[in-house]
């Protein structure tokens, strides 16, 4: 009978190393993958679908998880406070403009609504591009309502 036990230990140890490399790879790779965007609203096109329908995007209407969506600003339009939100509710709103990677186009405010009602399936209107080819084509679109920076809670 076999009662080396040392010679267990190398294996199991390279095996902890090859693990301990791997969660660093990801951790590392995760943290710079997933960049976090951030655009002024002035910057950010007010995209519907028929605006989408007579551009060269192709888009989709998909119902996702809310918490997929990934909002680029902070900053809001005084009296769009989202104050009556029986149309949310409903299900009654326009569908929110995502890019290919979820990052939030135009949609903020409903999406302030859907989140304070807990609301966890979304429509949105997905476009094939990124936000950054969506800001450039409907630069048109663009809108220079006023905004503030509201308080964080």
């Amino acid at each position: 009978m076999f009662t080396d036990l040392n010679y267990f230990i190398p294996p199991r140890r390279d095996f902890l190393k090859r693990a301990l490399f791997l969660f660093l790879l990801i951790s590392f790779s995760n943290s710079v993958l997933s960049v976090e965007k951030y655009f002024d609203r002035n910057q950010l096109p007010q995209l519907s679908q028929e605006i989408l329908d007579e551009s060269q995007f192709l888009y989709s209407k998909e119902v996702i998880d809310r918490i997929l969506i990934m909002p680029v600003q902070t900053q809001r339009v005084l009296g769009l406070r989202i104050a009556e939100k029986k149309w949310l509710l409903a299900d009654d709103y326009r569908p929110l403009v995502i890019d290919k990677d979820n990052y939030l186009i135009d949609g903020h405010h409903r999406l302030d609504g859907l989140t304070e009602l807990k609301i966890e399936k979304v429509r949105v209107l997905r476009v094939n591009a990124t936000i950054e080819e969506v800001i450039e084509a409907f630069e048109e679109h663009r809108d220079f309502t006023p905004t503030y920076e509201p308080e964080k809670e």
